[in-house]
């Protein structure tokens, strides 16, 4: 029954006698237990290959990778030799693999499946006994994830196989190529494959004396960030300058620090979604992660130097005095560095500007008058204008303790008082011994003193408000600064951006020379 159904697996049903009594003479008293070499002393020389088919994940939480291969091994069997003119010139017959020896090569870094392959597929058979063997599989190899440069980062993995039973003495195992082949590789989207070097190591284990054979197939992948740059990267970057807008907020909106907290919140939401992507580890920080702390850090120094800001902003002369200090610095220095200007400067200098010309109007109509009249009246008129002009100049230091509006008025009495009129004219003052003149006199000063204090008062609350405008900017500068720097310092931070460290963590090799001539490379 054996012979028949190998009859059929030979040749897929089309074989011939020559092959049915090939295959007869081959696997009569062959035994798969036994290794085939010739003396107890030699070496089964097995060469070891793979050719890759799809890369089908990275699993970063569980730090896995999972790959589609074929394991290509290849070996030579003294006991399966023939001369292809005694059997019609057959070069070539397919053995089930189970029907003869095999090397017992087991993926020693599996995460979880099976150590070797499962699928129990055919071997071709070449007449000088060569063994080619290319079985497909489904790996889950294990793999080290650093994090520490995600999204922009660059993993090194790799598939360590080797003997189970067969150790260096009785065994030798060598790479067929010095890379993984991807002739039929299907592209990975997320992943893209740098290098697959092959290489050859021994290694002496705490369980045996002997020493055993391992061949490493490495995979350096590089990550396609652009998915983590659309969906986090970017809306971090953006949420970090958001911060800066608070500072465009006047004191007196109440959205000023709920701005700062809405943004906060923000990052904390984008804070979660982190520990669902990368693996959850202590050994080292994402440089995402360092970013959006970054951002946290920032705006929660915003929110604290915007409750400070506020607080400045409604203070008054009742409850703070302003130190001497203080106000050089942030009245006097700071704005000109901040290329600010206080309102009040602006306003005096409107306003000196509207007078100046209110003055050159004046100057114009007087003249126009004094020109339609003849000399003896522009002689009185100049006359009684000087003795007004030096009437003002008396009344000047009362008038200032009005303030500028009063002077204004003033301004605008006197000039009516020009025209002569008996309604301008002013009425004599009352008695000094009487009641009523002393109580409009003190009430004049009553009412000059609260003018005075509420003036005051007022100058002093636009210099607080004043005091929290400059720090408002002052912060907007150094904010605007530690954000940029540190965006590019973190966008700059990651080696696969200009340089390739990952080749340098493969160990290096060694050179050894096996019996039969053949040189290989090893660890010594």
């Amino acid at each position: 029954m054996m012979a028949i159904l190998a009859y059929f697996f030979i040749w897929g049903g089309d074989g011939s006698k020559s092959a049915e009594r090939l295959y007869d003479k081959l696997i009569t008293n062959y035994s798969a237990l036994y290794r085939p070499v010739e003396k107890d002393t030699d070496k089964v020389v097995v060469y070891l290959g793979m050719d890759l088919s799809q890369l089908v994940d990275i699993d970063e939480q569980n730090e896995m990778m999972v790959t589609s291969v074929w394991l290509k091994q290849q070996w030579r069997d003294h006991k399966l030799v023939w001369d292809p003119q005694e059997y019609e010139g057959i070069e070539w017959m397919k053995f089930e693999i189970d029907q003869i020896w095999y090397p017992d090569l087991v993926l020693y870094n599996t995460a979880e499946g099976s150590y070797a392959v499962e699928l129990i597929s055919r071997a071709t058979v070449r007449y000088d006994g060569v063994v080619k063997w290319n079985p497909p599989a489904i790996f889950r190899s294990s793999c080290n994830i650093d994090i520490e440069h995600f999204p922009f980062d660059v993993q090194l993995c790799y598939m360590k196989f080797g003997a189970w039973t067969h150790d260096g003495s009785v065994m030798e195992l060598l790479p067929i190529d010095g890379q993984v082949g991807r002739k039929d590789y299907r592209e990975n989207g997320e992943w893209e494959i740098q290098d697959n070097p092959a290489k050859r190591y021994e290694e002496k284990y705490a369980c045996c004396q002997d020493i055993f054979i391992d061949i490493k197939f490495f995979f350096v992948l590089k990550r396609n960030p652009l998915f983590y740059v659309i969906t986090l990267v970017i809306p971090c970057i953006l949420i970090a300058f958001l911060t800066l807008s608070v500072f465009f907020i006047s004191s007196d909106a109440q959205e000023k620090i709920t701005l700062s907290i809405s943004v906060l919140l923000a990052l904390i939401v984008f804070l979660l979604l982190i520990p669902s992507i990368v693996p959850p580890t202590s050994k080292t920080i994402p440089l995402i992660v360092k970013y959006l702390l970054f951002t946290m850090g920032t705006v929660a120094v915003s929110i604290v130097s915007t409750v400070f800001t506020i607080n400045l902003h409604f203070r008054t002369s009742l409850s703070h005095q302003m130190p001497r200090w203080l106000r050089r610095i942030f009245l006097e220095v700071l704005p000109k560095f901040l290329l600010i200007e206080r309102p009040q400067v602006i306003e005096e200098r409107k306003e000196k500007h509207h007078r100046k010309q209110m003055q050159k109007e004046d100057q114009i109509g007087v003249r126009k008058v004094l020109a339609t009249m003849d000399e003896d009246a522009t002689v009185g008129i100049r006359s009684n204008f000087n003795k007004e002009l030096l009437k003002n100049t008396d009344s000047a230091p009362r008038n200032a303790l009005l303030g500028a509006d009063l002077r204004d008025q003033h301004m605008f009495g006197h000039t009516a008082a020009l025209d002569g009129g008996a309604c301008n004219r002013e009425k004599p003052p009352a008695p000094h011994g009487s009641i009523a003149g002393d109580e409009l006199v003190s009430a004049q000063y009553d009412i000059v003193g609260m003018l005075r204090e509420s003036y005051l008062r007022g100058q002093m609350e636009e210099e607080w408000t004043y005091v929290g405008l400059v720090i408002d900017r002052l912060l907007l500068y150094l904010f605007s600064i530690s954000v940029f720097v540190g965006t590019v310092y973190i966008c700059i931070l990651p080696p696969s951006l200009w340089q390739d460290d990952v080749h340098n963590q493969i160990p290096k090799e060694t050179v050894h020379a096996v019996p039969n001539g053949t040189v290989v490379s090893g660890t010594s």
